[in-house]
């Protein structure tokens, strides 16, 4: 579709009801490619303006959100980038069957390589974070073995283990952790020879704690022979992840929350390449076969079996098929503004918000299960009256979340700013 088409096409859907009217101020905005060259100078470096990239969030319009750690909402540039694709879609769909105007499918792979510092060739497309936690236990020898994991994480993926334990024969070996917390002090009584996975999350859904000494944990893992599966879905975009340097084996997320990314339904898996294939077999059938005989070729060839199979290889042997479209158009906007803002500045940014959080609600009543000195962005308070204090909530326009009965999570992002806590600090007053 060229430019004028693409407007028109538009004309009906309204660009500012989008809240993408501010684009048409960027000379480098490039309609027919449907992308940015370059993001606004707003989020580097000393031009760095937390308002401005306030505002580079319409959903903050509307309410005071802060409950990213359920759906993040998605960036001006990323909603231009999936309206892109969706117009695609309605009026050019057809060979090519990918979008003539956008990044490869594997830009998406090597930006979140370079975020969690891993190679590229690490990263494969995951539908979900739960999935590819499956997918792995799948692919895992795990006869005779035993898994070792806490309470603290998703409690979804638990039930994964569950199930095995109960059809399977796993031995699943819960920490429980009764301050909120762990350490790898926590794993070493249940971990021995037999052990075959070690999985924790980064920072837990039920109380923001990140897990602090990764490294610790995985030089247990492999000293008894196990490997480190990390579901870091709630980390990865809002606190740094260096897989390398922590040790990590395997992990994964999804991408509507911290990375920005929109819609469910997609994400990326990272597998350590001298475990690709050996220690996590593919399960998922993918790739393809040709013919050799007549009638699908006029030239068979004698040294190859009649149905050849090629085999995949490579991170490629974790995914099946095409990979979402939108999901994959959706990360490759939000990588990008995600390590143009820089994840350094995105955890400073928050942490302030969250120690003033951790600073006051207690003094109002709402004691925190949150550890001290927390470096994630979520912070969780209990609540004495859980519907009263959603009514309040709700009634002031502030978007929170109230989990496992009485606990209050709260969870600000880069586009929330001081005047958000204080509001809401003043409605619970």
């Amino acid at each position: 579709m060229k430019r004028i088409g693409f407007f028109k096409s538009l004309a009906g859907v309204g660009v500012s009801t989008l809240g993408l009217s501010t684009l048409s101020s960027f000379s480098s905005y490039d309609f027919d490619l449907g992308k940015i060259e370059k993001f606004p100078e707003h989020l580097k470096g000393d031009s760095l303006d937390w308002d401005k990239v306030r505002q580079d969030f319409p959903r903050q319009r509307y309410e005071i959100y802060m409950d990213n750690a359920s759906t993040h909402p998605t960036n001006i540039y990323t909603a231009w980038a999936v309206q892109r694709i969706t117009e695609w879609t309605k009026n050019d769909v057809g060979e090519p069957w990918w979008p003539w105007w956008a990044k490869s499918r594997d830009e998406g792979k090597k930006l979140f390589a370079e975020l969690i510092n891993a190679d590229p060739s690490e990263i494969a497309h995951a539908r979900s974070t739960v999935t590819a936690e499956s997918d792995m236990l799948n692919g895992m020898d795990l006869k005779g073995g035993n898994v070792v994991m806490t309470d603290l994480h998703y409690t979804e993926s638990i039930y994964g283990y569950k199930f095995r334990e109960k059809n399977n024969g796993l031995e699943v070996r819960m920490i429980k952790c009764k301050d909120w917390r762990f350490s790898v002090k926590d794993f070493e009584p249940f971990v021995n020879k037999k052990t075959k996975l070690i999985a924790i999350t980064l920072v837990s859904n039920v109380n923001g704690f990140i897990a602090r000494d990764v490294k610790a944990i995985s030089d247990l893992a492999h000293a008894n022979g196990a490997i480190l599966y990390v579901d870091f879905i709630q980390g990865v975009g809002a606190v740094p992840v260096d897989v390398k340097a922590m040790g990590i084996d395997v992990a994964a997320c999804s991408t509507f929350k911290w990375l920005m990314g929109g819609g469910k339904g997609f994400g990326f898996m990272y597998v350590h390449k001298d475990l690709q294939g050996t220690v996590i077999k593919p399960t998922l059938s993918s790739g393809g076969v040709s013919f050799n005989y007549a009638p699908w070729t006029d030239n068979p060839d004698p040294t190859k079996p009649d149905i050849i199979w090629h085999e995949v290889t490579g991170p490629g042997m974790y995914e099946v098929s095409y990979p979402n479209y939108e999901g994959v158009i959706a990360a490759h906007q939000s990588l990008r503004y995600i390590l143009d803002l820089g994840v350094d500045n995105i955890q400073k940014h928050n942490r302030a918000l969250t120690d003033r959080l951790l600073k006051e609600m207690p003094r109002i009543g709402y004691p925190t299960i949150t550890p001290p000195d927390n470096n994630s962005p979520i912070v969780v308070f209990e609540a004495k009256d859980p519907k009263e204090t959603m009514r309040k909530m709700k009634s002031a326009k502030i978007n929170v979340a109230m989990r496992f009965g009485n606990k209050m999570r709260i969870s600000p992002s880069v586009y929330n700013n001081m005047a958000d806590v204080d509001r809401l600090l003043e409605v619970l007053s």
